[in-house]
C-alpha cells in the first residue's frame, strides 16, 4: 500500500521541520521610538531558555556580539523546573557577560519551581548578574539615564508599585516581568517599555490565528507574542529561546529579540 510510505515521509518532514523550529535561532528585530532618548538604545532580550541544549550557543553569542547591545535582559525561565545541573546555563551566561557585563535578570516560574533555584541565583550573583526583585536601578549609558525596573513572578499591585518607586519619570523606563499577565493589569503608564516572556508565543501557532493557548490567558489569547499598546506603555512579549512540556513548536521558531529604540523630537 502506498499510504504507509506517504505517512512515513510526512512524519519525517514534520520531524525535520520541528527540529528547525526548536533549535535554529531566529533573531527578531524590533525598532521603536522614544522622545525621552537623545541617542539610540540597543537591547537584547533573552527569555524562556529552559536549558535548551539543542541550540547553537556559538551562533547565539555571535548574534549578540554583532548587535552590540547596550543592555542584555534575561526575562526569566532561563533554567527549567526540571533542571538538575545549573552549571551549563551559568557558563553560557558567563560567555554572554564577556560580551557585555550589563545584564539584568528577573525570575520566572520555572526558576521558582526548580529545586536548584537558590544555587542558580547564588551563582548569577557571583558572576555579577544584576537580579531585580520588585526594585529598580538607574544606569547611565553614554550620558543617557535609564530606569531599569524588575518584578518577581508572584506579585501583587503593591509589589509592582515598589518596583517603580522613586524613579525619575523624565528618564526612559524599562520594566522587566517574566509574565505579561500582571503588568497588563498593574501598568501605571510610568513604564515606557515592558519586556516579558512566559507565553512562548503559544509555542504552537496557526497562520492568521496566532497562538492557540498560553498560560494564564487560556485559549486564543490577546497577548501572546510581539508588541502591544497598553495606553501610555508598550508591552513587548518575546516567544522564547526554549521549550517547556514538549520539544514542540509550530510556526514559531525559538528566538531572541534585538530591540532598537531610536530618539524622536519632542
Amino acid at each position: 500500500m502506498k499510504i504507509i510510505p506517504i505517512l512515513l515521509l510526512l512524519i519525517l518532514i514534520f520531524l525535520i521541520y520541528n527540529h528547525i523550529q526548536i533549535s535554529k535561532i531566529y533573531i527578531n528585530r524590533t525598532i521603536l521610538n522614544s522622545p525621552k532618548l537623545n541617542k539610540e538604545l540597543r537591547l537584547t532580550q533573552i527569555s524562556d531558555y529552559h536549558n535548551n541544549y539543542r541550540i547553537d550557543e556559538n551562533q547565539l553569542l555571535d548574534e549578540i556580539k554583532s548587535f552590540n547591545p547596550h543592555i542584555i535582559l534575561l526575562t526569566g525561565d532561563i533554567i527549567d523546573s526540571k533542571t538538575k545541573d545549573v552549571n551549563p546555563v551559568v557558563s553560557l551566561i558567563e560567555r554572554i557577560k564577556a560580551i557585555n557585563p550589563r545584564i539584568y535578570f528577573v525570575r520566572g516560574n520555572h526558576e521558582i519551581g526548580c529545586k536548584y533555584e537558590d544555587e542558580f541565583i547564588s551563582k548569577l550573583k557571583e558572576i555579577g548578574i544584576t537580579i531585580l526583585d520588585n526594585e529598580n536601578q538607574l544606569i547611565d549609558i553614554d550620558g543617557e539615564k535609564i530606569n531599569i525596573c524588575g518584578v518577581g513572578f508572584y506579585i501583587n499591585r503593591r509589589d509592582y508599585g515598589k518596583a517603580l518607586e522613586g524613579i525619575d519619570e523624565k528618564n526612559f523606563t524599562l520594566m522587566l516581568s517574566h509574565s505579561p499577565n500582571r503588568p497588563i493589569v498593574y501598568s501605571t503608564g510610568l513604564e515606557d517599555l515592558i519586556l516579558s516572556g512566559h507565553t512562548h508565543g503559544g509555542q504552537v501557532r496557526l497562520p492568521i490565528i496566532g497562538a492557540i493557548v498560553v498560560p494564564g490567558q487560556g485559549f486564543f489569547p490577546k497577548y501572546h507574542k510581539g508588541l502591544y499598546e497598553l495606553e501610555n506603555t508598550l508591552l513587548y512579549i518575546d516567544s522564547g529561546l526554549g521549550n517547556s512540556l514538549l520539544p514542540l513548536r509550530l510556526f514559531n521558531r525559538v528566538q531572541i529579540s534585538n530591540i532598537i529604540i531610536k530618539p524622536i523630537d519632542n
